[in-house]
This record gives C-alpha cells, sequence and structure tokens, in this order.
C-alpha cells in the first residue's frame, strides 16, 4: 500500500462500519484467497461498474472493488512481484471488511491521518 502505508507503521482501524467506506478510503480486511489481513483502497464500491477479464462487472449491494496505491514497477522493485487486490480475486465482500484505516500513530514521524485519495480508475488495466 506504499505511499499511504509503509511497513511498519502501526494504524487505528474503525471496526465499527457496517458498509463499504466510500472510494478512496484504506480499509483492513480479509484476503478472499486465504485469512491473511490485507491492507488496500477501495476504488469502486457497491453498484459500480468495473473491467475485469474480458468485460465488466457490476459490483453487487454488498461488494468493493480493492486496489494497491502501488503500481506494478514499485512493488517489482521492491521485490513484491505484482499487487495482490481485487484484478487478481475479484469483488471483495462485505463479510471480509474488518475496519476502515483512518489514523498513523507509528512511527511517530509518520503521525497522522492515513490520506484519502483516489486509487487507480477500476477500469484501469
Amino acid at each position: 500500500m506504499a505511499p499511504a502505508v509503509l511497513p511498519g507503521d502501526w494504524l487505528l482501524v474503525d471496526p465499527t462500519v457496517s458498509r463499504w467506506p466510500r472510494r478512496g478510503t484504506v480499509v483492513v480486511f480479509r484476503e478472499p484467497d486465504g485469512d491473511d489481513l490485507a491492507v488496500k483502497r477501495i476504488a469502486a464500491g457497491p453498484g459500480d461498474k468495473v473491467s475485469f477479464a474480458d468485460g465488466y462487472l457490476e459490483l453487487a449491494d454488498d461488494e468493493a472493488w480493492l486496489l494497491s496505491d502501488a503500481t506494478t514497477e514499485v512493488t517489482e522493485a521492491a521485490g513484491f512481484g505484482e499487487p495482490i487486490d481485487s484484478r487478481r480475486y475479484g469483488p471483495v465482500p462485505l463479510d471480509l471488511l474488518v475496519g476502515r484505516a483512518w489514523f498513523r500513530y507509528a512511527p511517530l514521524r509518520r503521525l497522522g491521518l492515513i490520506p484519502k485519495t483516489h486509487a487507480r480508475s477500476a477500469t484501469d488495466g
């Protein structure tokens, strides 16, 4: 999730959310293909259309499209390979949402709110 969230950042997460937050919000969720926690940004929410495979998907009322802030070039340069996000595992259902990441409290030099910038468009390849 670089540059918004870096390894070693300590985050406050609001677990009281009962629906997907707005586009651009950073969330913590359980990955659909495992039980690992992940941090991604909401690129599209319920009812939005996103490009996927050779067509488009319309997200259901309980689904969101989550993308990494980092580009493929940045993650490969760091030795991680391609970002793992909705382009790999598709829409993420609401029941996997843990909460909204909203504040970084460590390290102190990075103390502050998590910026709400828009992720790359959900229709970008």
